[in-house]
């Protein structure tokens, strides 16, 4: 694979964030992620990115699909999350039709199901055939949830992870590695 670049130079160390998954491992996943849902899809598919954590994860995604023959738009829809009221409210919607085709949802982390759920309903709602979902970390920890995504890039640890488009306070989104504050 050819990079913008060169991933070996960017490091897993940085401000003091331990790595949980190293850039490499990352890529490897996303690789083999890419190459299953490329398998999956009858048609092209409709990528909708979930904002603004997925961003990094859906680029090296929908860029692996890309390079093995994968033709698909790709827009964006952004949720706000109220953890107090255990709900999920639409701030922007896509703006790219859906009816009658296959929708790929790409979200950061899976955790009690909510985001994936509305997102879910959202598309069918909108008249979409089918909807398949990613997420690169599962952090349900094996707990009873309404809805499972499709593809799974990491199970992990039910701790506060930023890099890789996750962030805290809208910095470390930039990292090329996910991980945690302090010591891994």
């Amino acid at each position: 694979m050819h990079y913008f670049f060169d991933w070996g130079q960017a490091g897993d160390q940085h401000h003091g964030v331990e790595p949980v998954f190293t850039s490499d491992e990352i890529l490897a996943r996303v690789d083999e992620l890419a190459a299953q849902l490329v398998r999956w899809f009858d048609e092209e598919p409709v990528a909708q990115v979930v904002m603004n954590g997925a961003m990094m994860f859906a680029a090296d995604l929908t860029r692996a699909m890309s390079s093995r023959g994968c033709v698909m738009e790709m827009d964006f829809i952004h949720v706000k999350k109220d953890r107090r009221k255990d709900n999920v409210d639409l701030v922007a919607a896509s703006e790219l039709p859906v009816e009658g085709r296959e929708v790929l949802v790409i979200d950061d982390i899976f955790e009690n199901g909510r985001t994936l759920s509305f997102a879910s309903n959202y598309f069918m709602a909108q008249g979409a055939q089918s909807v398949t979902s990613v997420v690169l970390l599962d952090k349900s920890g094996g707990r009873a949830t309404n809805i499972k995504p499709d593809f799974i890039g990491f199970e992990c640890p039910d701790i506060f992870v930023i890099g890789y488009g996750m962030d805290i306070a809208y910095r470390y989104r930039e990292l090329p590695f996910i991980g945690k504050m302090g010591r891994a």
